[in-house]
Order: C-alpha cells, then structure tokens, then sequence
C-alpha cells in the first residue's frame, strides 16, 4: 500500500512540475502563468514530501525524529528554491532578457536594460569578401563600447557596399547582412562555450566573421560604371550561383548610421546619425534603403522573352517555334488594341518573314512572341515562369519574402497581379513579350540567364560562403553549390545559348560585344520595361559569357534609363570585361 501511495505521490509531483514550467499544449493562458507555476510548485513539492516521508521506516519518538522533520521541511524548501531558479534561469531565460512592459496609466516603458548595454559592448564579426578583402570590423573604444569601422573606406567608395553588408545602428536598428547574420556577427550562434567563457571571464563577446562571395573589385567597378543613374547590376558565377557584384544605386555610407562611441558629445553623435537618416528617408534621396537588386520590382520588358522562349522550346509542338511570323501588329482579341513591335513598321524586313525563334528573339519581336504566349496558353507559360521562381499571386510566399536567397531580404517576383489576370488573351500576349503585370527583381532575371549559362539548371545564389570563427578558419557555417531545380532541358538550354549568341553577334544587343574581352563572345538579351506613362522605359540587359561555356551571368536593369539595346548593353559589355579582368 505505501509503495503504490509513493509511486502515485511521485509520479504526480513530477506532472506538476512539468506542467507549471512548460504549460503544454498551450493550456494556460499568458497571464495566470505565474499562479498556476506556483501552484504546481507547492502542490510538488507537497507530494514530493509525501514521498521521502513513506520512503523512511517508522522512527521512534525524540530527538531524531525532530531532525528528520526539520531537514524534510529545510530540504523541501531548498528543492523548491532550486526549481525557481532553473525556471527563471532556463526555461525562462530568453523571455525574461528581453522583457519589456508598459505601464497602460502612464505608457512608461520598462525593459531590461542589460541586453541593450552589452550589445553595445560586442565586438562583432569582420566582413570580408572573396579574397580576403576587409569590408568591416569592430575596435573597443572607450568605457568598453564597441564600435563598427569600415577599412573598406580606404581603398573604396563604401557606399558601393552599403546595401549589402547594410547599417548597424543603435537607433534605427540593422539592414543587409548586418540583420541577416546578426546572430552570427554578435557570437549569439556559432560558440556556445565561447560566449559562455567570454561572460564569465568578463571578456567583450566576440563575434564570427563572414567570408562572401563578393569580389570587392568588381562590386566598386560595377558600382563606378552605373553611375549617378539609379539601377542594379548582378553578377553571378553562373555554375555555382554565387554572388559576385550586387549593386544598388543610389546606395548609402553606414558609416553615417554607425554610432561612434569614442567621441564625447554622444547628443552631438546622435543628432548627426539622425540627420543622416532623415536624408535617406527624404525624397531627394531617391530610396537608397531599398536593395534594388533584391528588393525592387519592375516590369522586365523584352528579357522575359527569354521565359517565353524557353517554354516555347519545351512545348515545341503547340508553340511551334520556327514557324512564326513578324508582322507590323497583331490582334489577341478583338476588341482590344493590337500588339505592336517597337520597330512599328517593317520588322519582319531584319528577322525574315516566315521567321523562326533565333531571329525573332535576336530582333525582339513583340508580335512573335504574343503569339507564342497564345499559342501555349496562360497554364503553360505559368507553369514555365514558375519553375523560375516568377510566381502567380496564388503561389507567391505568403511572407511578402522569396526563399531562395535567404542571405539578404529578397521580394518574390511575380507573373501577374491581378488574380485571373491571364484569362484574358490580349494579357496573355502581353505578358509573353514581357509587359501586363509582370513585377521582377533584377536577382531573378539574373537567375534566369544564369540557368541558360549551367545546361537548364538553376542554382541558389548565395552571398556568404563562410562564416568562420574569430580565431581562426574554422567553419561554424558553410554554403556550398545547391541547385533549386531544372528549369529547362539541358538541349534546350543549348539551343537558347544561341539564341543570346544572335542577339550578341547580329541582334539588337550586339552593342554588348564593342566591350568584350579579348577572345570572349557575350550572349544576351535587351529589354525596355514601360512602367508609368511619360516616363521613360525601363533599360534592361541580361548577359552570359563566354556564350559557348558561360562563366558569368549579368542582369543590368537602369531606372526610366531608356532602350536597353543603347544603354543596359553597353553597361554589361562594360561589367562582364571587368569579371574577366578580375579573374
């Protein structure tokens, strides 16, 4: 009898105790934690009690069992101490450091000030690109306080960075890289032991440090070459995805965000930090927050021939590639303006008439390509743009992020806006020559020119290859190659490689090829994106080279900067010659 009581008594005691500290199942409402926490830990450590007193064989009365009694009562009570501090200093250890309350009559906010104080303190991690290139440190000034320095300054202009290793700012909080690997910078993952060891020998947390994939040549050349025209350039390495250059122009100094701990008017420091952020945020400053590689969305114009294309090659047979014709306009409906080339008359003089895809892809044929959009139907254009990352609305990320390049915060692209939008053939037609709805990112049609380049497959870009420990290489994370998925046939890749190489050879972005390398041939494809009415169009221009085993992709997108064929084109002729020359 008393051994079952005992089994019953501990078994419920240990319940108790796990439910007051886990709440399972979310059976206790936020607000009555604390009094059912104590409830559990005194009816607990009642039953525990109940416990150790059956397990004790029958003492005789006196002294002794006087002292059993108050040691029961004193180790109970130790017991329940115990639990206490395991609940606060474990289970709730997350919770409790970052606590903020306000008070609902006053609005006075309380928070624990610690985690502020000792962020303020954390040497993070270096940033360093490819080739050991360093872009941004910390150094300890005075009273302990750590600040950001960027030696990047000293070779090159740091605004071409700013976008991607972003801001650290103990007022308007972190952007690019600075956000995204901010667990690793501050050492809050990466070594438990060494954060553990640093807090007890009251050393400065150090961070990790993060080895991109950048080449910081080129980010500055790229950067240099767009200019004061707002725009982006990506380069990628076209077999492995990797990020060579990301530029978004207009960019921003961190330096201006980064709090200086060493001067002594800390007011003055604020106020200087903050002017700079109202100037960035101010409508002159033209929005240089925004990644545009990766965070802005314009209608790509003449490259998403290049989506079109590719499906039109996958379904041969309903699109029939190479029997086209280029006519001057052309009627997907009726009852709506027909489509038009943007050579308005006499096109099919230079691709031929009938034509096939080579010619009418080199010479941009809006008309060919409306009818390729018709001849495959909404479901099959669709289907291939999706297998691009180039999502109708229904099944876009519902977190407004694109998952495929986790490294910097990255909009998804999408096919079309408007639920049911491709229904109608004459948005249909449009959108096979790259106008209706279409929203991309200058990241995505880099992808899309980079699975051209690697037989059919699209690869994960990625920007940081490595992070490492401060004391030395090894890797607490590692990025290798991954392909996403086969987009496309590797012969069909083959046959769109020659597709760039005509627009490059005789096309209307042989322009690109003035400002090739020596023995290089440059691939690609022109696009003018119209947008807002009386602006000018967007400049697009994807490029691979060399086109017979590409190395590089290029995506050059220039805001309201014109045609692509007479400005993109030469801006990527011009960045592809830099990523050979700093091979």
């Amino acid at each position: 009898m008393r051994s079952g009581v005992r089994v019953v008594a501990g078994v419920g005691a240990l319940a108790l105790i796990a439910f007051g500290l886990f709440h399972p199942f979310g059976l206790v409402q936020e607000e009555y934690r604390e009094v059912v926490w104590l409830a559990s830990l005194w009816g607990g450590t009642g039953l525990f009690g109940v416990v150790v007193w059956l397990s004790q064989p029958p003492m005789p009365r006196g002294f002794h069992r006087s002292v059993f009694h108050v040691g029961l009562v004193v180790a109970l009570g130790f017991g329940m101490l115990s639990l206490q501090l395991l609940r606060q200093q474990i289970v709730q250890a997350d919770e409790i450091y970052s606590r903020v309350v306000v008070d609902p009559s006053s609005g006075h906010i309380s928070s624990n000030v610690r985690p502020v104080l000792r962020s303020q303190r954390i040497l993070r991690g270096n940033i360093v690109d490819r080739n050991g290139v360093l872009l941004v440190s910390s150094e300890v000034v005075q009273d302990g306080f750590a600040r950001r320095i960027y030696p990047i300054a000293g070779s090159f202009d740091p605004t071409a960075f700013g976008n991607v290793v972003g801001f650290l700012s103990r007022r308007f909080g972190q952007s690019g890289l600075e956000l995204t690997y901010s667990a690793y910078l501050s050492g809050e993952r990466g070594s438990t032991l060494a954060r553990i060891q640093d807090e007890m020998l009251g050393r400065p947390q150090v961070g990790n440090n993060l080895v991109l994939t950048l080449d910081a040549n080129l980010q500055a050349q790229a950067y240099a070459l767009l200019g004061e025209r707002n725009g982006s350039v990506v380069v990628l390495d076209a077999k492995s995805g990797a990020v060579l250059a990301m530029v978004s122009v207009p960019g921003f100094d961190p330096r201006g965000l980064s709090f200086d701990y060493a001067v002594e008017d800390w007011a003055a420091e604020d106020a200087r930090t903050e002017a700079y952020w109202r100037h960035l945020n101010s409508d002159a400053a033209g929005q240089p927050l925004i990644n545009r590689p990766t965070q802005g969305l314009y209608p790509p114009g003449s490259t998403f021939k290049t989506v079109t294309a590719v499906a039109a090659l996958e379904h041969a047979a309903v699109a029939r590639p190479d029997d086209i014709h280029c006519m001057d306009e052309f009627y997907p409906d009726p009852h709506t303006p027909p489509v038009v080339n943007a050579v308005r008359y006499g096109l099919s003089s230079f691709t031929g008439d009938p034509s096939n895809l080579e010619r009418v892809y080199a010479y941009s044929c809006n008309v060919a390509f409306a009818q390729y959009a018709i001849r495959l139907g909404a479901e099959r254009l669709a289907k291939q743009a999706l297998l691009f990352d180039i999502y109708p609305p229904h099944e876009a990320p519902e977190s407004g992020i694109y998952p495929g390049f986790p490294d910097l915060l990255t909009a998804p692209s999408y096919l079309y806006v408007e639920p049911g939008f491709l229904d109608r053939p004459s948005a249909l037609a449009d959108t096979g020559y790259g106008q209706g709805q279409l929203l991309v990112t200058p990241l995505q049609m880099a992808l899309v020119a980079a699975s051209i380049a690697n037989d059919g497959v699209m690869m994960r870009p990625y920007l940081v290859q490595r992070v490492v420990r401060p004391e030395g290489d090894h890797p607490v994370f590692e990025q290798l190659p991954l392909a996403i998925r086969r987009v496309m046939s590797k012969d069909t890749a083959r046959k769109m490689r020659e597709n760039m190489r005509a627009v490059g050879n005789y096309g209307f972005g042989s322009v690109v090829n003035q400002y090739a390398p020596p023995g290089v041939v440059i691939g690609g494809k022109s696009g003018t994106g119209e947008h807002v009415p009386g602006m000018p169009p967007h400049s697009w221009f994807l490029a691979i080279a060399p086109v017979d085993d590409p190395r590089y992709a290029v995506a050059v997108m220039v805001e309201s900067g014109g045609e692509g064929s007479s400005v993109a084109a030469p801006l990527a002729g011009q960045v592809m010659r830099a990523a050979f020359e700093n091979e």
